[in-house]
This record gives structure tokens, C-alpha cells and sequence, in this order.
């Protein structure tokens, strides 16, 4: 019979909602950073496979249906983004700085901690790209040749993080203006982070959702740059 499951095209699709609805269900019932859905259902998903002995491939034969939409969610941020254009067109400039400045640190701190610990150029080029789309994140790592399985990996954790840590962090740190908030979790925890941004207001899902696009455009440029210049 369990055979029979795991060998359904469906079986990773019904195994993936299934965790994230328990996870929501328990977030809500005890919302801390540690219960966020998209932490809980990833950890739920890997117990189970482990429990039932399910190898990866079975498991993706059907859960990979599930990517297939996060391109076509990636465009859809740019919705929230039209419904605050006056607020974009007013601080545009701070805007587009601070998002500058988030990519230089990420990308740099990222390739400057490898150099400390000799980890090499293959790592550092599948780790600077870890704060952006996974779209995006998979195409830069392929074009400087680093290992997209690690580039994958920690986008992943990147975005779980931020997206369980950011509220905390925000309080903890006095950050109360909306627009830097959620420049702040969109440049630092990509798409994952977004969707919880979007949960704290619409102007903070609206600038993470910019900060997405535009960090992983300048990502693009300036992550070659630092790999051609340390390394």
C-alpha cells in the first residue's frame, strides 16, 4: 500500500498541503517565529519521508508540480507593488539606495566569509545569490559555476529564516516605518519573506515585493563582480 502511495505523481502534492494546513492550523493556535506555516510544514514533510523511508525522487515526483508555480506567484507580487505606486514614485530614490546597499552586503559579507573560512570560489559562487528567488538565484549560479543543489538549499533555509525571524527582529530592532520593513525582509528573505510581510500590511508586502525583483536584478550584476574581484 505504501508503495502503491509513494509511487502516485499525487502523493507529494497531498503529503506537502497536507503539512502546511497542519502547520497554519498550529501557527494560529500558537503563533510564534518558531511555529511560522513554511518552517513547521518543511520540517513535517522531511519527518514523514524519513518515518516511511521515502526517497527524495518519490517524493519530488509529485511535490515538483508545486514549483512550477512559483514563477508565475513571483509575478504576481507586482500586483501589490501597482496599488502603492504613488508611495514607490515618492521614495524612489531611498528606495532603489537601500536596496543597493542590501545586495552590496549580501553578496560581499557572503563571499568574504567564505574566503575566511576556505571554503573556495565554488561555494562562494553558489552562496551569493542566497538572498534572492530561487528563479533567479538557480540562473546566477549557473552562469558563474557554482553547484545549484547548495544554491537551492540555502535559499530555502534563507527564506524560511527570514520569514520566521523577521517580525521579531523588526521589534526588536524599533523598525516601525512600513516601507523600510518590508524593503528590509523582501532584500534579505526573498519570496518567503514576502508572504509574511504581507501579513504585517500592505505597503510592507508592497515594498518586499519590489525589493524582490530589483535586489535580484542588481544580484545579477554585482555577485559576478565580487566573485571576479576576491576571487
Amino acid at each position: 500500500m505504501m508503495e502503491f502511495l509513494t509511487a502516485s505523481p499525487y502523493f507529494g502534492v497531498a503529503l506537502t498541503i497536507a503539512m502546511f494546513a497542519l502547520a497554519v492550523i498550529i501557527n494560529r493556535k500558537w503563533p510564534n517565529p518558531f511555529t511560522t506555516p513554511l518552517f513547521l510544514a518543511t520540517m513535517f514533510v522531511v519527518a514523514v519521508l524519513l518515518m516511511l523511508d521515502v526517497p527524495y525522487d518519490a517524493y519530488n515526483n509529485g511535490a515538483q508540480y508545486i514549483t512550477y508555480f512559483l514563477v508565475p506567484v513571483t509575478v504576481c507580487f507586482a500586483v501589490p507593488m501597482y496599488r502603492q505606486l504613488p508611495l514607490l514614485r515618492r521614495h524612489g530614490p531611498a528606495i532603489l539606495l537601500s536596496i543597493l546597499i542590501g545586495v552590496l552586503c549580501s553578496v560581499f559579507s557572503v563571499a568574504l566569509i567564505c574566503i575566511m573560512f576556505g571554503l573556495g570560489d565554488v561555494v562562494a559562487k553558489s552562496l551569493v545569490s542566497i538572498s534572492v528567488t530561487t528563479a533567479i538565484a538557480i540562473g546566477i549560479t549557473e552562469k558563474l559555476g557554482g553547484v545549484v543543489a547548495l544554491t537551492v538549499s540555502s535559499v530555502i533555509v534563507t527564506g524560511i529564516l527570514g520569514a520566521s525571524v523577521s517580525d521579531v527582529v523588526c521589534r526588536r530592532l524599533g523598525l516601525r516605518n512600513a516601507i523600510a520593513r518590508g524593503l528590509a525582509i523582501g532584500n534579505a528573505s526573498h519570496a518567503a519573506g514576502t508572504t509574511k510581510a504581507m501579513e504585517m500590511g500592505p505597503v510592507e508586502g508592497a515594498m518586499s515585493s519590489l525589493a524582490i525583483v530589483l535586489s535580484g536584478l542588481l544580484t545579477a550584476v554585482i555577485a559576478p563582480m565580487a566573485i571576479y574581484i576576491l576571487f
